[in-house]
């Protein structure tokens, strides 16, 4: 019996960790505009009531002149996931819409 519980929470353990790692990539993805010039992205940020997703814009071509500053955030949501989703597709549609030839 134990070493059936052993087993689960070892799965379960396994299947969590993995998922903390998808969503820290994911999180760490960049959205360049057409120009290449801007890049995107959306960070989650824990708050009292809930997560939101904000959006910082990274201006430059190289490492060594790229500057950093937050755009906009999103409403607030139950989980980090709803504020990673909505966060990504705001980040996707400032470098693909409004910053677009920035």
């Amino acid at each position: 019996m134990s070493s059936i519980m052993l087993i689960l929470i070892t799965r379960t353990t396994r299947m969590l960790s993995s998922l903390t790692v998808a969503m820290k990539q994911r999180q760490a993805e960049w959205f360049t505009n057409r120009s290449g010039h801007s890049s995107f992205r959306a960070e989650v940020v824990e708050s009292d009531d809930g997560y939101t997703a904000i959006i910082s814009r990274r201006t430059g071509y190289s490492s060594r002149d790229w500057h950093y500053q937050q755009l906009a955030s999103t409403g607030h949501f139950a989980s980090a996931r709803k504020a990673l989703r909505a966060g990504r597709q705001m980040a996707q549609q400032m470098a693909g819409l409004r910053y677009r030839f920035d």
